[in-house]
């Protein structure tokens, strides 16, 4: 935040980051629930260099993992209809309603 910002745009900015943190609240759950599908399976490796499969499989299945975690965990839509709503802090309106309004009614995608 500029020095210089004015107390609209800290309180805009501030409303951003109450949407993230709505979303992170519940966010160790969220992974919690998409690495227990992962639990107990198994894969099978093949090749001459095992140790090499087994990290190859390892980086494909976190990368599955953090790929599903992002798609469910996306404030991204909540704060780009924030920004709408508010015209990206220029409109005067206020931060915490806007927030809570953002919150419930985030268009569906």
């Amino acid at each position: 935040m500029p020095i210089s910002a004015s107390p609209q745009l800290i309180d805009h900015e501030e409303g951003h980051r109450q949407i993230s943190e709505y979303y992170y609240e519940t966010a160790d759950k969220l992974a919690e629930q998409i690495a227990s599908t992962y639990i107990g399976k198994q894969v099978e490796i093949s090749g001459t260099d095992l140790n090499a499969e087994s990290n190859n499989a390892l980086q494909q299945i976190a990368a599955a993992i953090t790929d599903e975690y992002n798609k469910q965990l996306n404030p991204a839509p909540t704060q780009l209809f924030y920004d709408s709503i508010t015209d990206h802090g220029r409109n005067g309106a206020d931060a915490k309603d806007s927030v809570t309004h953002a919150l419930k009614n985030i268009p569906l995608e």
